[in-house]
């Protein structure tokens, strides 16, 4: 089993803003705490399906909306959506995750979902990246030495 952190930036209107993942090793208070700590502005509310592992969150206001018999998309829409792009992108262009890359997959997943409404930047990003980048081959990839 692959484990994923996830997290979806709220605009006032209510839409999806930026995401961050993260490859977590597991569920527990610490680890949650530690990516919410680390990839969530202090001070912002979040919104849960009520697991007990987001109980121990000191910096951040913590809603939790227990799934229970209501299905999870109505309740946390946004969330739900990417971790149903991340599947479908995985299982259809992928062809399945690797646990040696699945970091990377994530990578890519969040830079495209939080430049999908600026397509011209992004491309001019994924340019000046590529440009400064030397070739890499698949051990420097799967070594991370690229």
């Amino acid at each position: 089993k692959l484990l994923v952190a996830g997290a979806v930036e709220l605009t006032e209107g209510g839409r999806a803003g930026r995401i961050p993942l993260a490859v977590i090793g597991d569920y527990g208070a610490t680890t949650l705490t530690k990516f919410v700590t680390r990839d969530v502005e202090r001070g912002a509310t979040v919104v849960s399906d009520g697991w007990s592992g987001y109980g121990s969150l000191k910096e951040h206001t913590h809603e939790a909306k227990v799934v229970g018999s209501m299905a999870a998309h109505v309740l946390l829409p946004w969330i739900h959506r990417v971790f149903a792009n991340l599947k479908r992108w995985g299982t259809g262009v992928l062809h399945g995750f690797r646990k040696a890359h699945l970091d990377r997959y994530l990578q890519e997943l969040v830079f495209r979902w939080n430049r999908r409404r600026h397509t011209r930047v992004a491309f001019d990003s994924l340019l000046r990246i590529a440009v400064a980048l030397a070739h890499a081959s698949y051990r420097d990839f799967v070594d991370r030495r690229a």
